[in-house]
């Protein structure tokens, strides 16, 4: 069962680790598109902040000054790391429901 439980703390961390690259990737991709100096900075910003999401609040009402002008190539990469993300989601939801119903059901 520990080993169980392992294995589902490290699917949570895997997910939640991508997730945030993936985020980072988003935000730089979407600010170089829109011309903003330093998209590295606004990448690494969005991921800071208080609770975990300041800074991508700060960066999502900044940035509709700026016209987007991403090409088309970019717009599949930037669907392509939505999918990701989505998948870095999933991760984590069936690593908590497992951890979950160890905690509840584990001594069963």
């Amino acid at each position: 069962m520990i080993v169980i439980a392992t294995i589902m703390v490290f699917m949570v961390l895997l997910g939640a680790f991508t997730l945030m690259y993936q985020i980072f990737k988003l935000v730089v991709l979407d600010a170089e598109s829109r011309g903003l100096k330093h998209p590295k900075f606004w990448g690494i910003f969005s991921l800071g902040g208080n609770n975990g999401g300041g800074g991508l609040i700060l960066y999502l009402l900044g940035r509709n000054r700026f016209p987007s002008n991403m090409t088309n190539t970019a717009k599949e990469l930037f669907v392509s790391r939505k999918k990701k993300a989505g998948l870095s989601l999933c991760f984590i939801a069936v690593g908590s429901i497992g951890l979950i119903f160890i905690a509840l059901f584990g001594n069963f």
